[in-house]
C-alpha cells in the first residue's frame, strides 16, 4: 500500500510540475510573440535564425549604401544636364547673334556672357556632396577644377587637377562601383589633333606631334634674315634655321605645351592663328571664342568672324561629347537601382523566414495553451482527490 501511495504522489508531483513548465513556456510566448525565447531551448533552430538576422543586417548595410551611391549619381545626372545645358545655350545664343551684323559693342556683350557661361560651367563641375567632389574620382577632397585668371580676374585657363581613377566602394560582396566620376573623361576633349592655320605667315603644321590645345596665337617676326617664333606672347622665341625649318618646335615657357611648324613656306612676319582640333573642352573652347570676340590681337575682322564661326561648329562638337557622360552615369543608376530592388526583394524573403521561424504562431499557442491548462487543472484536481483518501476508503 505504502508503494502505491508513493508511486500516485511521485506520478501526481511530476504531472503537476510538467504541466505547469509548459504552461509557463506557453504563457511566456503568448506574452513575448516569440518563438523562442531562449537560445536553450532549441539550440539548432536559434543558430538558424542568427544566421538570418546577420545576413539580414549586411543586406541592410548594402542598401545603404546602394542608396548613397545613387542619390550621388542622380545628382551628377542632374548637374550634367545643366552643365551639357549652359554650353547649348551659348552656343545658340553665339550663333543667332553671328547669323546677322555684328558691331564691336554687340561682341563685347557676346564676349561678357560666354565669361558668365565660364564662371557657371566651372561652378558647376566643382560641385560637392557632403565635401565630396562629384567629378574628382579618387582625389574627392580638393575641387577637380583649378581656374587659372588675368589681372582683371577673368578665366584664361582651366585645368583638370582630380584624379584620373574613381573612387570605388563594395556596394555588395564582390562588387565595387564608384558614385564620384572622373571629370577629364567626362567632360574632356577626344583627344585628336589636326592643326588649322588662319593667317598669312606661310606657315604650316609641322611632322612632329604638337600637344597645344585649343587655340594658340603663333607670333613670327624677323631676325637677322631669318624668322623667330613664339607662342607665349614673345616671352620665349625659337629661330628658324635651316636644320630645323620643317618642323620646328615652338615651347610655351608657362604650360610646356610644343607646337611643330613648317616654317620653310614662311613669306611675311605677323600672327597666325593656330587651332588644334579635337583638343577643345567646353572650357578653352568658351575661353577662345571670348578672346576671338574681344579681338586683344587685333586680328582682321574677316579672319576673326571665321574662327569664331567655327568655333560654334566646335561647341557643336563639344556638345556630343558632353551627351557621352548621360549613358555612363545613366547605365550605372540603372543597374544599381535593379540590384536594390534584388536585394529589398532578397531582405524581404529573409525577414520573412526570420518571422516563420521566431514569431510565435498565435492561433498555435493558443489551442496549445488551452490544452495545456486543461491538463494541469486535471492534475490538480487527481491529485486533490487522491491526498484527499483515508483508510476508512479502503475499509468501505
Amino acid at each position: 500500500m505504502s508503494y502505491s501511495l508513493d508511486a500516485i504522489y511521485k506520478m501526481s508531483s511530476w504531472a503537476i510540475a510538467n504541466n505547469s513548465v509548459a504552461l509557463a513556456a506557453l504563457q511566456e510566448k503568448a506574452a513575448t510573440g516569440l518563438n523562442i525565447v531562449r537560445v536553450s531551448e532549441d539550440p539548432g533552430l536559434a543558430n538558424g535564425i542568427l544566421a538570418l538576422q546577420s545576413d539580414g543586417r549586411s543586406k541592410t548595410q548594402y542598401l545603404k549604401t546602394l542608396d548613397e551611391v545613387v542619390g550621388v549619381l542622380d545628382l551628377s545626372a542632374s548637374v550634367i544636364q545643366s552643365i551639357t545645358g549652359e554650353v547649348a545655350r551659348a552656343r545658340a545664343s553665339l550663333t543667332a547673334t553671328l547669323s546677322g551684323t555684328t558691331s564691336e559693342q554687340l561682341r563685347s556683350t557676346l564676349a561678357a556672357d560666354l565669361d558668365n557661361a565660364l564662371e557657371q560651367l566651372v561652378a558647376l563641375c566643382n560641385t560637392d556632396r557632403l565635401n565630396q567632389y562629384l567629378f574628382g574620382g579618387a582625389s574627392s577632397q580638393q575641387p577637380p577644377y583649378a581656374v587659372h585668371r588675368d589681372g582683371d580676374g577673368s578665366i584664361t585657363r582651366v585645368t583638370y587637377q582630380g584624379s584620373s581613377d574613381e573612387q570605388k566602394v563594395e556596394v555588395v560582396k564582390g562588387m565595387e562601383m564608384s558614385a564620384l566620376l572622373v571629370g577629364d573623361e567626362l567632360f574632356g576633349a577626344d583627344g585628336s589633333k589636326a592643326l588649322t592655320f588662319y593667317g598669312q605667315t606661310g606657315a604650316a603644321a609641322g611632322s612632329g606631334t604638337s600637344s597645344v590645345r585649343g587655340d594658340v596665337m603663333l607670333q613670327v617676326r624677323e631676325a637677322g634674315g631669318s624668322y623667330e617664333l613664339s607662342i607665349d606672347g614673345g616671352s620665349h622665341w625659337v629661330q628658324v634655321t635651316g636644320d630645323n625649318e620643317q618642323n620646328v618646335p615652338v615651347i610655351h615657357s608657362q604650360t610646356g605645351q610644343v607646337l611643330y611648324v613648317d616654317a620653310s613656306g614662311i613669306t611675311a612676319a605677323g600672327k597666325e592663328p593656330v587651332r588644334s582640333e579635337g583638343t577643345f573642352d567646353m572650357f578653352n573652347i568658351l575661353i577662345a571664342t571670348r578672346d576671338l570676340l574681344n579681338n586683344a590681337d587685333n586680328l582682321p575682322e574677316d579672319q576673326m568672324l571665321k574662327m569664331v564661326s567655327d568655333a560654334t561648329t566646335v561647341m557643336k562638337q563639344v556638345e556630343t561629347n558632353l551627351v557621352r557622360a548621360f549613358p555612363i552615369v545613366g547605365g550605372r543608376i540603372q543597374s544599381l537601382t535593379n540590384l536594390r530592388d534584388s536585394i529589398e526583394e532578397m531582405k524581404y524573403n529573409t525577414n520573412e523566414e526570420i518571422s516563420r521561424l521566431y514569431d510565435a504562431d498565435v492561433t498555435q499557442i493558443a489551442i496549445d495553451l488551452a490544452r495545456s491548462s486543461v491538463l494541469y487543472e486535471m492534475s490538480l484536481n487527481v491529485a486533490s482527490k487522491m491526498f484527499r483518501m483515508s483508510l476508512l476508503d479502503f475499509l468501505r
